[in-house]
């Protein structure tokens, strides 16, 4: 049986949500025939409905890559559900996507690994962290 990898985009922006998926998807389809692991792709507007995922530990045994806005419309903000993945999941690499660098700097509440500013290359860079997990972690 393949290791699985779970593959989290969380994001209140439906449209920049689906930006950083679609590019995550085809990073996925480029690699998938040499593949010895699945990677499985969930996509969360709604932090809610993330949080009770996690909660619901289905990540727990898998390693998980989580691109994470850290500004969520209905007041969690991405340093929570990094925290609770991280709490849940010691195999967790978390980048936190920003719309300044105004974050920039690690503290308790920010153990993200990578930030990314949400610009036009955003997209591309999500993929090509993706990319490089797979790369250091699989092949």
């Amino acid at each position: 049986m393949k290791q699985t990898v779970n593959v989290l985009v969380v994001g209140d922006n439906e449209y920049y949500n689906s930006l950083i998926f679609n590019a995550l998807q085809q990073s996925i389809h480029f690699v998938e025939h040499k593949m010895k692991y699945k990677l499985v792709l969930h996509s969360f507007i709604d932090s809610y409905n993330c949080i009770r995922k996690i909660e619901s530990r289905e990540f727990i045994d898998n390693d998980v890559i989580a691109f994470v806005d850290y500004n969520m419309d209905n007041g969690i903000s991405g340093a929570e559900i990094i925290r609770l993945l991280k709490k849940e999941n010691n195999n967790t690499l978390a980048v936190l996507l920003l719309q300044s660098r105004t974050i920039e700097e690690r503290s308790t509440q920010n153990n993200y690994d990578f930030f990314v500013i949400k610009d036009t290359f955003a997209p591309a860079l999500c993929r090509l962290y993706l990319d490089q997990y797979i790369e250091n972690k699989f092949l």
